[in-house]
């Protein structure tokens, strides 16, 4: 792989992050990452993309936004449908969202996560480059982790780690190659393969059109 071109694609779609950052990333994925089939302009292209439309404009270690409206929850959670929990705990006039209950109460039962009182939900809530959720796929993703990094001791269930710039990224490649999403981007560089791969990441999402933006601004990068 060209790594003079991936850190171009990484400028491009991370215009906020800090010069030095983009130079770690760009290291990790020609070292310690190098099996995490990303070793190809395509298939990081592809792999960028969907982390563009997942974290936003900086490549940095984010957890899943859950400062949602008593009105919003509803309609995302069943959950939260027909109960008192959205107006509890939900953003009103009266108070901010307690985002560590609703997404204790969002995922309950859910992924691999254990009830409410586990609070398996916060804990396993959306985090990594691709912004996996529950404790079922952090297991998964962690078990790639282990098997294709030897040195570096990530361990994503802990917080601290998954928060790291190191952990981030881990997570997300962890998933890439769980879910064998490398095949689906060697298909080619159009817009249908665009949206497979999308599929794979976060199937009923709305943003099918802003993934593929974000693989096209990077699309000159790629060498075939």
């Amino acid at each position: 792989m060209s790594y003079l071109n991936s850190v171009e694609m990484i400028k491009t779609l991370f215009s906020k992050t800090k010069i030095e950052n983009i130079y770690k990333i760009e290291y990790l994925l020609k070292s310690a990452f190098c099996d995490f089939k990303v070793d190809n302009t395509l298939r990081l292209a592809h792999f960028l993309a969907q982390v563009r439309e997942e974290i936003g404009d900086e490549f940095k270690p984010v957890f899943e936004n859950l400062n949602y409206s008593e009105e919003v929850l509803p309609k995302l959670f069943k959950s939260f449908g027909n109960n008192d929990f959205a107006k509890k705990y939900g953003r009103n006039e009266m108070h901010s969202a307690n985002e560590k209950m609703i997404a204790s109460i969002a995922y309950a039962n859910r992924l691999g996560n254990g009830d409410i009182s586990s609070y398996d939900g916060w804990k396993y809530r959306g985090a990594g480059a691709l912004q996996i959720t529950g404790k079922a796929n952090y297991l998964e993703v962690q078990k790639r982790i282990d098997r294709y990094i030897k040195d570096l001791n990530i361990d994503i269930l802990n917080n601290d780690d998954i928060n790291t710039l190191e952990g981030f990224l881990a997570a997300g490649l962890g998933f890439w190659i769980w879910k064998d999403i490398f095949k689906k981007a060697d298909l080619g560089k159009d817009l249908k393969t665009v949206d497979k791969v999308t599929k794979v990441i976060n199937r009923y999402t709305n943003s099918y059109e802003k993934r593929r933006q974000h693989f096209y601004k990077i699309e000159k990068y790629i060498i075939v």
